[in-house]
């Protein structure tokens, strides 16, 4: 355990490639269709009463930013995403892209006692600045809570992370069946706890850890990098059609298609909770259900999600085991064993394990999202099935639930 002791600090992020993985897919996908779309993300704190003022240095923070504004892409990490499998999927327009990209300014500013940050730009320009933003400022938010706990208190926070790591390893060892890959780069205790975690779980359980959403640590340790897309596709693609409720209801099936055509069955999960899940099953149809590998649950009730997802395919004559589940909402080690114990063996089902995973030190840990708010001057909405996770103003979000049928619910605080 020694790669999980005594840990030194160093810049909170090191290198462009440390990014969630769909944020190149998506990256491509963006920088090819829809160049010229301006988009604004917004950083949002979901855990209430938390004034990220009050707990990190403005000052720190944009320092931090400005450091990996400094970044660029070295060639043997240009060479490295070039010869991910399947062979050609970054096309040399998309890496001679990235060699170029410098990150646009992120506009940050401390209003009413919270921190207040924002970034636009074109959308394949600022797309990476998402995870990186949230990695920049989780370990942030660890340092300045050890900072306050006195002396030997990283230490102290290594061996709590480093019992809890091998406490959740041994429960795994028992259920062999159990595949899962970890998806908490944007919410880490830090880089090198992250890196040092994931590279531990692939020695200690081979055949469980499939990867990592985070593409340096796939890099430096071997790992097969995770991951395919997210809300943001589907919520700025919403508004890049003419703004009417018609072009808004049928964008989620355009964006399905285009990402299909360039992407196909390798990269093609689902991800059903944008607009709400029920109308994501009513509306995309028989012939996305069988071509699609499967679905990713991000919200709302997961076994009930679970239960629907089996009978949406078995309504379409689909044999759910011949289809992926990926459950990855605030996971914890009782979530993965119950789910496991419910749907192995019914779905081809595996996790996607965050903060709980890679933040598990004994520090606070806080919902914080970057969204997008903004496309081309249009306002944006993320629904989903916990309100709690729904972004956009009442007004808009009264406008999609109309557009998509979605009734309003009670939210459930996330846990991350």
């Amino acid at each position: 355990m020694a790669r999980l002791s005594g840990l030194t600090a160093g810049p909170p992020v090191a290198s462009l490639l440390d990014v969630d993985f769909y944020k190149f897919t998506m990256g491509q996908f963006v920088f090819r269709l829809h160049s010229g779309v301006r988009v604004r993300y917004r950083l949002l704190c979901r855990t209430p009463d938390v004034r990220l003022a009050g707990l990190v240095p403005a000052e720190a923070f944009r320092d931090a930013l400005d450091a990996v504004r400094s970044l660029a892409f070295a060639p043997a990490e240009l060479e490295y995403l070039r010869g991910l499998e399947p062979r050609g999927l970054f096309g040399d327009d998309y890496l001679d892209f990235l060699r170029r990209l410098r990150l646009p300014p992120v506009e940050l500013e401390v209003r009413d006692g919270d921190l207040r940050l924002e970034v636009e730009s074109t959308w394949p320009e600022m797309i990476l600045w998402e995870t990186l933003v949230l990695s920049v400022l989780s370990e942030l938010l660890s340092r300045a809570a050890l900072a306050g706990a006195g002396a030997g208190a990283r230490a102290q926070a290594e061996a709590v992370g480093r019992e809890r790591l091998e406490g959740k390893i041994a429960a795994l060892r028992g259920h062999p069946g159990i595949r899962f890959a970890s998806f908490g780069t944007r919410r880490r205790f830090s880089r090198a706890w992250q890196f040092g975690l994931e590279e531990r779980l692939a020695e200690a359980l081979p055949e469980q850890f499939v990867g990592t959403s985070c593409v340096a640590s796939a890099f430096r340790h071997g790992l097969c990098p995770v991951g395919t897309i997210a809300h943001e596709v589907f919520m700025v693609g919403a508004a890049a059609g003419d703004g009417s409720d018609e072009s808004i209801r049928g964008s989620q099936r355009r964006m399905l298609d285009a990402w299909w055509d360039m992407y196909g069955e390798p990269f093609s999960l689902f991800l059903t909770d944008t607009w709400g899940s029920e109308f994501f099953f009513a509306a995309v149809g028989e012939a996305r259900a069988r071509r699609f590998r499967g679905v990713r649950q991000d919200s709302g009730d997961p076994a009930a999600f679970g239960e629907r997802a089996i009978r949406w395919y078995r309504d379409f004559g689909v044999d759910p085991r011949a289809k992926s589940l990926v459950f990855s909402d605030g996971l914890e080690l009782p979530d993965i064993l119950g789910l496991e114990a419910r749907f192995a063996g019914r779905i081809g089902v595996s996790y996607g394990w965050g903060t709980n995973l890679t933040n598990d030190c004994g520090v606070p840990n806080y919902s914080l999202v970057v969204k997008p708010v903004a496309a081309n001057g249009r306002p944006l909405v993320k629904l989903s099935d916990n309100p709690a996770k729904s972004t956009g103003s009442p007004a808009e979000i009264r406008r999609y639930r109309r557009i998509f049928g979605a009734a309003a619910a009670s939210p459930r605080v996330p846990r991350y």
